[in-house]
């Protein structure tokens, strides 16, 4: 079905109104550090996506768009979990605390570690969530469960019976590296015990819009160093449906899509082993 051009403009919009926020808190970010920037422009970045992410996430958060779909996923979650970049913790409110033993929370962000325990408190997840300070990525998250003492370190193999019940990506992986991504997915279905289940809820590529194809293949100039490493033209799905070894693979476009949106959102839960 054909969408008008104001419409297209005001689902546009969405992302500089997003862009023009990140602006605002630069110079904040300035002044609360004046020195990061010189001393480690990375440490930078996270600082400044924190001071602004503390405004947008909660508001992503409770999006009509997007909760549903993420409470579904997330109240599935139980036993031994790894969630990979909760950020802040904003969706942590959709766990079912009574399902949950233990929570390892890979978020390579350590500015949002404050928020992600304070919000793990308030949820009924006090002493159950630990942040670790690591992206999804292997090279990153593997030593990261090394040093938790989650895997071995005297040994290269992962775990033959795994280590989660559960592993979690809520809107994070358009942030991982999108070269490592088939190796991300393959590190997750090593680490998850026998029946195990992935869940995540990501927005990918739209790919049959030219319009929209060609708008975020723009944005995506500007957009990842502004939005946390975030890409507008993420292919988890695909990689997933591309990997062999699942027992179940459920991947479902969210019926709120309509075809012409920068980024379709899909909910899926696969079954591994």
């Amino acid at each position: 079905m054909a969408v008008s051009i104001i419409t297209r403009i005001q689902g546009y919009l969405v992302h500089w109104q997003m862009l023009a926020l990140a602006l605002v808190y630069l110079p904040i970010t300035l002044i609360s550090h004046p020195f990061l920037l010189i001393t480690s422009p990375s440490s930078f970045r996270s600082a400044w996506f924190e001071s602004y992410f503390k405004i947008l996430g909660p508001q992503l958060a409770t999006s009509d768009l997007q909760a549903g779909h993420v409470e579904q996923v997330l109240s599935r979650a139980s036993g031994i979990v790894l969630e990979l970049g909760p950020g802040g913790g904003d969706q942590i409110y959709h766990y079912k605390p009574s399902r949950i033993n233990k929570i390892y929370a890979a978020e390579p962000n350590t500015f949002l570690h404050p928020a992600l325990l304070r919000n793990a408190e308030k949820h009924g997840l006090k002493g159950k969530v630990v942040p670790l300070a690591a992206g999804a990525e292997p090279s990153s998250l593997l030593p990261a469960l090394k040093k938790a003492g989650l895997i071995s370190s005297t040994t290269p193999s992962l775990p033959e019976k795994g280590v989660f019940d559960s592993i979690v990506a809520i809107k994070c992986l358009c942030s991982a590296p999108q070269d490592q991504l088939a190796a991300t997915v393959a590190v997750v279905q090593a680490l998850l015990k026998p029946g195990g289940e992935f869940l995540f809820f990501e927005h990918v590529a739209n790919d049959s819009d030219k319009i929209t194809i060609s708008y975020a293949w723009i944005m995506n100039w500007i957009w990842p160093v502004m939005m946390g490493n975030c890409h507008l033209d993420g292919k988890v799905d695909k990689v997933i449906m591309g990997t062999g070894g699942w027992e179940v693979k459920n991947v479902q476009t969210t019926g709120d899509f309509q075809g012409w949106e920068v980024g379709q959102q899909v909910a899926e839960d696969v079954l591994s082993r």
